[in-house]
């Protein structure tokens, strides 16, 4: 098993590697890709029965290919599919397995996949995290205050922890909210580094409670989107001009990241290709179901991975970058026509009421859905309650009954985020 000392000298390595792309030249980076993702393919074909099977049935021959969008003949990837193949190999061989770098996914969708990594591949995945770090003005003797998943929480701190280095404080998401922010006040923090769910209870107690705190130089949210209220509640608490968001997956860590100051995501293209799907199927360059292929990991590849989160790309020339990242892969509606509605159209009629501090989405059943509510209790509800309905009714051509809830507070799910829609119906993925 590779110690702590070797795996902080790949991520350094990896980490110079990441900082020496960025800024993108999109026609450096394109050329880059096709390189990258021929060999991935290559290796693909050669190494694994899975993919060559796939390859062979798609007449997709690796070492003939002259375009990226020549990928586009592979069928796209499910989570089953990978979760399948990644059992079947490590069942073959356990103990090969036994040391690497373990992670999970939290089955929201009622799927719960295993995601496998060697200490190369761990060193790059955080590497991808440090990049975006270091480009909004991090410091190696930076200390990181954190909220990480119980399982993932250290005991010890590494060599270079003990020297001052990459310090990190870290709570479990599960503490209490007073635990947190008592946790937080016991010394100076450079970096906030948290869920979104977990920025806002913090945020949320430090300003009911009037408790005066000494601000982060930087915030970092993740996992789970920005709206409207949480980012002012947050950048109040904490201070403007410090926050910006990461977007990623536990299969691939940080998949893009906001700069302090600049509109939009950064996409990884060093790392990853990007494609979008829309409804049709169509691969589309504005907006769609995003479809990843990761160019480093070789030990369980990634090709056209099925992320299913709905993305909007900015327009224009140059290096594309990600407008808005509207709804998760579990954000769905379905309807008693057995429609799969997504959560985006949705967002934008929560998006403009300004008295709304928190909401989620309930469906109990095809044609009812409850909407749970959180408001900065100056609202007029009435008035409120007619223009959500309206608005709703008309997004959903009448086909369900909403309910408004009105809440305190909304608790965080096991996992420790807030997801927008919960639904009870039992269904597939979209098609």
């Amino acid at each position: 098993m590779i110690g702590q000392s070797q795996l902080n000298l790949n991520i350094f390595w990896e980490l110079k590697k990441r900082l020496r792309f960025f800024p993108f030249s999109w026609p450096d980076i394109r050329k880059f890709q096709l390189e990258r993702v021929k060999l991935m393919l290559q290796h693909c074909y050669q190494s694994f029965d899975f993919y060559r099977q796939r390859f062979d049935r798609a007449g997709f021959k690796p070492e003939y290919m002259n375009s990226i969008e020549e990928m586009q003949t592979l069928p796209c990837l499910t989570k089953e599919e990978y979760r399948d193949f990644t059992s079947t190999l490590v069942n073959a061989d356990p103990g090969r397995y036994a040391n690497w770098f373990q992670d999970g996914t939290s089955g929201s969708t009622g799927m719960p996949l295993k995601i496998y990594r060697n200490h190369r591949e761990r060193a790059y995945m955080l590497s991808k995290y440090l990049r975006t770090l270091f480009l909004n003005g991090y410091r190696y003797r930076d200390v990181t205050f954190c909220l990480p998943s119980p399982h993932r929480m250290n005991g010890n701190d590494s060599f270079l922890q003990r020297f001052g280095f990459l310090k990190r404080i870290c709570v479990p998401y599960t503490a209490p909210v007073e635990r947190m922010v008592e946790r937080y006040m016991q010394q100076p923090v450079d970096l906030l580094y948290a869920n979104r769910s977990h920025l806002e209870m913090m945020a949320g107690y430090i300003k009911e409670n009037g408790i005066e705190i000494a601000k982060p130089r930087l915030v970092c949210s993740s996992s789970e989107m920005l709206d409207a209220p949480s980012r002012q509640l947050i950048e109040e608490v904490f201070g403007e001009g410090r926050l910006f968001e990461v977007y990623g997956a536990v299969e691939f860590n940080n998949l893009a990241f906001q700069i302090i100051g600049q509109k939009g995501f950064h996409f990884n293209h060093d790392t990853s290709i990007i494609e979008l799907e829309d409804e049709a199927g169509r691969i589309n360059s504005k907006a769609g179901h995003c479809l990843i292929t990761d160019l480093w990991i070789r030990s369980f590849p990634l090709i056209r991975y099925r992320l299913d989160d709905w993305i909007e790309m900015e327009a224009g020339e140059g290096t594309p970058k990600i407008k808005r990242i509207v709804g998760r892969s579990d954000d769905w509606f379905v309807l008693p026509n057995g429609e799969k509605k997504p959560f985006h159209a949705v967002y934008e009629i929560m998006e403009r009421e300004s008295g709304v501090r928190r909401f989620r989405f309930v469906q109990q059943a095809t044609d009812e859905i409850d909407v749970q509510l959180v408001t900065d209790g100056r609202s007029d509800r009435p008035a409120l309650e007619r223009r959500l309905l309206a608005a709703l009714d008309a997004e959903f051509s009448h086909a369900a009954r909403f309910r408004i809830q009105y809440f305190e507070d909304l608790p965080v799910d096991p996992h420790g985020k807030m997801r927008m829609v919960v639904s009870k119906v039992k269904v597939g993925r979209p098609s």
